[in-house]
């Protein structure tokens, strides 16, 4: 299968299979709403011709959800106008665009928020990404507080719908919220939200419903990966087996699309198979992404003949050439990444 061919998935209709994954650009308002550029900043990858753009991760609430500063997102209906100005642009050049939904959870940067809440008591290992500041302790959530955390991410999915997205993808991976709660490493609760995988998958289901039941019949992704940001060498305790009920109770829930993300897509875990081949059994229903060092065609056409993938997302290659895939149907040289483009303008010219 190549890369360049479409694909047609219920509602889902890309002209390929090559998306732009989120990136952290750090551009976004004081109050939340997205920087002036991002229309012509996102509106790039597509008329490069990707066929599916994710927007950075955007925060669902005002009183925990952020995860850094300058973070764009969709927790007030002030946030609709700007973002649906991005999927006018995108769909002006032929692309589809998703709203990444994330709530930042431990890995907060410290005192960004007014509540710093996580699945249990204490402070993630390491430093932020940000500034480089020590993780700052948290507290775990309540039952009254997740309820409330669920409804943000059902209202930041209802405002998505409202801006002309052409779809959500929750962020359920590298230690985040949703993660926190997923993980036997970070999930120390004894309680209804922790313990065994059915009680650590009960938030993150809880969430997922409630996006699918605010958005209807629009496509509902969820991101996940084994590594964090602070433990890129998490494994989950019950291997294979585990990875693939995760799946299947992600697709029974209501997902549409599963977005597999990895340091290497066509890495081996330890059970002896990629990550995302064990997620593709598990839930052969679901439009699956991969992700995870790809940086040519030809290694997007790999991905998806030994995955079983439908679809690959890459980040920098595209952050380094926003015409990544024209370039590289066109047989031009592609410029490298180097680190600290992320934190550059949206629009600044390629180095």
């Amino acid at each position: 299968m190549s890369a360049l061919q479409p694909l047609r998935h219920g509602r889902i209709a890309l002209r390929n299979r090559i998306a732009v994954a989120a990136m952290s650009r750090m551009q976004g308002g004081e109050d939340g709403a997205p920087s002036p550029d991002a229309a012509a900043y996102y509106a790039r990858y597509a008329q490069g011709g990707a066929g599916l753009v994710l927007t950075e991760a955007l925060f669902t609430d005002e009183a925990g959800a952020r995860a850094y500063h300058r973070q764009p997102g969709l927790s007030r209906d002030e946030h609709v106008a700007p973002w649906r100005a991005v999927t006018q642009a995108v769909h002006g050049h032929g692309a589809l665009v998703f709203a990444q939904l994330q709530h930042g959870g431990r890995l907060a940067e410290p005192g960004l928020n007014r509540l710093h809440l996580a699945a249990s008591d204490g402070a993630a290992a390491g430093t932020t990404w940000q500034t480089g500041r020590p993780n700052a302790p948290a507290r775990a959530a309540t039952t009254a507080e997740l309820d409330e955390i669920a409804e943000g991410f059902a209202q930041a999915a209802r405002r998505a719908c409202e801006a002309g997205f052409d779809g959500v993808e929750l962020h359920g991976a590298r230690g985040y919220l949703l993660d926190d709660f997923l993980s036997a490493s970070t999930n120390r609760r004894q309680d209804d939200w922790g313990g065994d995988l059915a009680r650590r998958l009960a938030f993150p289901l809880r969430v997922l419903r409630a996006v699918r039941a605010a958005v209807g019949s629009l496509p509902v992704g969820y991101n996940l990966s084994l590594y964090k940001m602070d433990d890129a060498a998490y494994q989950p305790p019950g291997g294979a087996d585990e990875v693939a009920a995760i799946a299947r109770a992600l697709a029974g829930a209501g997902a549409d699309v599963l977005h597999v993300t990895t340091r290497r897509l066509l890495r081996d875990e330890p059970w002896g198979e990629p990550l995302a081949a064990t997620v593709r059994r598990a839930a052969p229903g679901v439009l699956l992404l991969g992700n995870g060092g790809l940086k040519s065609l030809a290694d997007c056409d790999e991905a998806l003949a030994r995955t079983g993938c439908d679809a690959v997302s890459l980040a920098r290659p595209f952050l380094a050439n926003p015409d990544w895939l024209a370039r590289c149907r066109q047989g031009e040289p592609l410029r490298a990444y180097a680190p600290g483009m992320e934190r550059e303008p949206l629009l600044a010219p390629p180095a």
